[in-house]
């Protein structure tokens, strides 16, 4: 009892060290915790961790009861118990240690979307070890690492070791012994469970108190986190969505987008877009923005002057000031505004047993049109099955790190975003030469970790902090871009579109944070659009729609996304990995599928409170057409639905 104890707030101790830690590192975020929330956190996260605790002590007990009520005592179980008790514990402060730099980029604890991009080991160690923050995360590890297995052998040569009569009790005392057992196992099993309540243990949603997202977080333990959607990821129910029937989820979405009875063909959301008067001959470039959302720009009242640019260019451009990504990933930004599509939760769109099939996306109809197409992007683009996906699908030609010198490659992200820029140009000038029009969809990267700035190159931070300046350098790339651009022959016949993969958080309370959904969509080309601020929303899934509004082109939409110019919509619906998000122009409704936690919030005036019981209906239909949205892509896909008709 002795030894468990002593290992048990051993354990406490690192993990409330861990949340201080977590705390101190991100104070920036905290929003409305007061010292009394902060206080409550504490307490609920000693609960956590002693459930976290009991789990990695119940193996250690029974191994060493079992040995107490044996004839014959063994030194060797007591060996596995120190082995197995360090091994245990180390693992469990690496997953703390990991925590604190992903709690600091997702504002949630780990989970197992963290494992989205093991296929890419290499690129993983690569983010790791580049990224200069990370080294304290990893010195730290190395010294706990010591720390424990001094303390473990510490405490077996008080409690085990020294006192060996321990192994040799007269058999007179066996009931006690039992007794002991049982009393001891009993505790463990209660601390597991995590509270008395019969009906169910201590759940994720436990830590949920407060309308504060951040003392909500810091009341959790990042293994219980991890370890917990590990396991329900594993259960066949959770490997698909089912809100709903299928049938009655496909009818719903035909309503919202308001098909005709008749299918078009074998897709129940198919429809042709018959263009009205002559096509326009235009270019596309389509930008996505490495982590630009709105929150970083004056357009959304951000006080840091870090997007002059990009803000210069919304006010010549017919640009939307209420659009949101598909999700919270680079891969679900170049799946949905390339192929007007959904992220479905935690799935990779691009690389599952589903993605090894022809979809209708933007490069597959222009190309229908006699465009020339190309992707580009700063790093190894077999990423994310971003250059099979994309090949497969309409793109016929990927240019990536393979095809930029080695000296211009200074990070796993690749190439700087201004070179590029310039490959970027040198490669449409080429595609130019050709009467055939071309589509040129480029990705960016800088303004992500491992965070490289080049020097010599002309840029001057005006800002302090290195985040600050690697989003000052992403919008100063894009001005060089235009201007290169600008003085092509081909500049005035094409349409710029502008738009993030994803947004960053910044200056939002809510659990789910809007500032990592919402993104910038910016349409420029001054001698073809007049410029308008757009309030509606709308999502990436409208970026192929629009885009072919604009172009005037007829054309078979198969896909979840809408023309936002000819159309609008009413709702859009978004994911960030295990929650689901939906919203009007006022409301918000989302729910967190690990916590089972439900809200309706009033996000335009970024206001706290929960609506949820004062309008039941709203959030009743929010939440009917996110999932009926997800419901049906997913039939669709795996129906084999969502390609172009055969």
């Amino acid at each position: 009892m002795r030894f468990l104890l002593k290992v048990y707030f051993s354990g406490i101790l690192i993990f409330t060290l861990f949340r201080g830690l977590l705390i101190l590192f991100n104070l920036q975020v905290a929003g409305t915790a007061t010292s009394d929330l902060i206080f409550k956190a504490f307490v609920m996260g000693f609960r956590f961790d002693t459930v976290v605790s009991c789990y990695l002590l119940l193996f250690p007990a029974l191994l060493l009861l079992n040995n107490l009520l044996k004839k014959h005592k063994s030194y060797l179980v007591i060996r596995i118990v120190v082995r197995y008790t360090i091994i245990v514990y180390c693992v469990a402060f690496f997953v703390c240690c990991v925590d604190i730099p992903y709690f600091r980029h997702y504002l949630t604890r780990v989970t197992i979307s963290i494992l989205n991009w093991s296929n890419n080991p290499m690129f993983m160690l690569k983010m790791v070890f580049q990224d200069l923050p990370n080294y304290f995360f990893l010195a730290l590890f190395g010294i706990l690492i010591f720390l424990s297995i001094l303390r473990v052998k510490a405490i077996n040569d008080i409690t085990l070791l020294v006192h060996k009569e321990v192994l040799f009790i007269n058999r007179k005392h066996k009931m006690l012994n039992m007794g002991y057992a049982i009393l001891i196992i009993a505790l463990l099993l209660l601390g597991i469970r995590g509270r008395v309540a019969l009906k169910t243990p201590i759940q994720w949603g436990t830590a949920f108190t407060s309308d504060n997202n951040f003392t909500n977080q810091m009341g959790l333990n990042p293994n219980f986190t991890f370890f917990k959607s590990c396991v329900t990821s594993l259960n066949p129910k959770n490997k698909k969505l089912h809100y709903m029937d299928d049938t009655l989820a496909i009818k719903n979405i035909e309503t919202n987008l308001n098909l005709p009875s008749k299918h078009y063909y074998d897709s129940p959301i198919a429809r042709k877009v018959d263009a009205k008067g002559a096509a326009l001959k235009a270019n596309v470039v389509i930008v996505m923005m490495e982590a630009m959302g709105l929150s970083k720009m004056k357009l959304d009242n951000n006080p840091v002057n870090m997007t002059p640019y990009l803000d210069s260019l919304a006010r010549l451009s017919y640009t939307f000031t209420n659009v949101f990504s598909a999700g919270i990933h680079t891969y679900n930004g170049v799946y949905a505004t390339l192929f007007g599509m959904p992220a479905l939760m935690n799935q990779h769109p691009m690389e599952n047993e589903n993605s090894n099939q022809p979809f209708t996306g933007i490069a597959y109809t222009l190309g229908k049109y006699g465009y020339q197409t190309a992707f580009i992007c700063p790093h190894d683009e077999e990423f994310d099955n971003m250059a099979g996906f994309l090949t497969a699908n309409g793109f016929q030609k990927i240019i990536g790190q393979k095809d930029f010198p080695s000296e211009e490659i200074h990070s796993t992200m690749g190439v700087p975003d201004d070179v590029l820029f310039e490959h970027a140009v040198k490669e449409i000038n080429k595609m130019s030469k050709s009467p055939k029009p071309f589509l040129a969809s480029i990705l960016t990267g800088s303004d992500h970790e491992p965070i490289y700035i080049p020097e010599g190159h002309g840029f001057v931070p005006k800002t302090k902090e290195l985040k600050q300046q690697s989003a000052e350098y992403a919008d100063w790339s894009i001005n060089k871009f235009i201007k290169l651009c600008s003085v092509q022959p081909w500049y005035d016949s094409t349409i710029f579109v502008f738009i993030a993969d994803h947004g960053s958080w910044y200056r939002d309370c809510y659990e789910m944070n809007l500032s990592y959904n919402k993104v910038p969509l910016v349409i420029f080309a001054p001698k073809l659009i007049k410029p308008m601020m757009n309030p509606s929303v709308g999502g990436q899934i409208d970026v192929y729609p629009t885009v072919m509004g604009i172009l005037n082109r007829t054309y078979l939409n198969n896909t979840m996304g809408v023309d936002l110019l000819k159309e609008g919509r009413k709702y859009i619906a978004f994911s960030a990995d295990d929650k689901l998000g939906c919203l009007n122009d006022q409301y918000f409704w989302y729910y967190n599928y690990a916590a089972e936690n439900e809200y309706l919030l009033h996000y335009r005036d970024k206001d706290p409170n929960q609506y949820l019981n004062k309008f039941p209906q709203l959030a009743d239909t929010l939440k009917n057409y996110a999932q009926s949205l997800l419901q049906s892509t997913q039939w669709l896909i795996e129906s084999k639905r969502v390609g172009p008709p055969q």
